[in-house]
C-alpha cells in the first residue's frame, strides 16, 4: 500500500556545503531499493520495494545513515571531487547487496545502478537499482493533480531502469488510485 503522506513540513538539518545551498539540506532521505537479486546461501533476501528514511549523521552533516536489524543503508556525499555513494549492506554477516559511486553533486530521485554484477567474496547481492529522494516532488505532483496530503493519503515509488520514476497514490476513503510517471 505504500508510506502515508501525512502533510507535515520538510525537516532541514545541519548545512552540506557539498551539493546544498545552505539551509536547504535535509534531514532525512528516503532510499529505495528494486531488483536486487540475492547471491547464493547463507545471504539474506535483499529488501527489494521497501523504502529506507535515512537520518543525517550528527557529526557528518554530508552523511545519511540508517541501521535497523541486519540492514545498514549509507547516502554519501562528498566535494572535492564531487561524488555520491550509496550502499546496502547486511552488517551483521559482512556483505554488501547493493553499492553504487557516481561524480558530481547529489540529485533528487536520480536512479542508481548497482556497481555489483557477480557473486562472489562479500557480496549477498548483485545488479539492481535504487532511488534516492528528499524533497516534496511527490508533494508537487500532488498539487498539479488537485489532491491534498493527509493521514489517508498513501504513496509508493517505483524507479525505473531507464532514470523515470513512477509515483503510485492511493486514498482508501474514496478509493483513489493515481499513478503518476516523473520524466526528469
Amino acid at each position: 500500500m505504500g508510506q502515508r503522506m501525512p502533510d507535515e513540513p520538510i525537516e532541514y538539518g545541519d548545512n552540506c556545503a557539498a551539493g546544498w545551498t545552505p539551509g536547504l539540506t535535509p534531514k532525512y532521505v528516503h532510499a529505495r531499493f528494486a531488483g536486487i537479486e540475492k547471491c547464493p546461501d547463507p545471504n539474506l533476501i535483499p529488501p527489494n520495494d521497501r523504502s529506507f528514511k535515512l537520518t543525517q549523521e550528527e557529526f557528518a552533516p554530508c552523511d545519511w545513515w540508517y541501521e535497523s536489524g541486519a540492514w545498514r543503508v549509507e547516502f554519501m556525499v562528498a566535494a572535492a571531487p564531487d561524488f555520491v555513494w550509496l550502499t546496502l549492506t547486511d552488517h551483521e554477516a559482512g556483505v554488501t547487496h547493493f553499492e553504487a559511486v557516481i561524480p558530481g553533486p547529489p540529485v533528487d530521485g536520480h536512479v542508481y545502478h548497482n556497481e555489483n554484477l557477480v557473486c562472489g567474496g562479500a557480496l549477498g547481492g548483485i545488479n539492481g537499482i535504487a532511488v534516492v529522494t528528499w524533497t516534496p516532488q511527490a508533494t508537487q505532483l500532488l498539487k498539479d493533480i488537485n489532491l491534498t496530503k493527509g493521514k489517508d493519503l498513501f504513496m509508493e515509488l517505483f524507479p525505473k531502469p531507464d532514470g523515470n520514476l513512477v509515483y503510485k497514490f492511493c486514498r482508501l476513503q474514496d478509493a483513489t488510485n493515481i499513478k503518476v510517471l516523473f520524466e526528469p
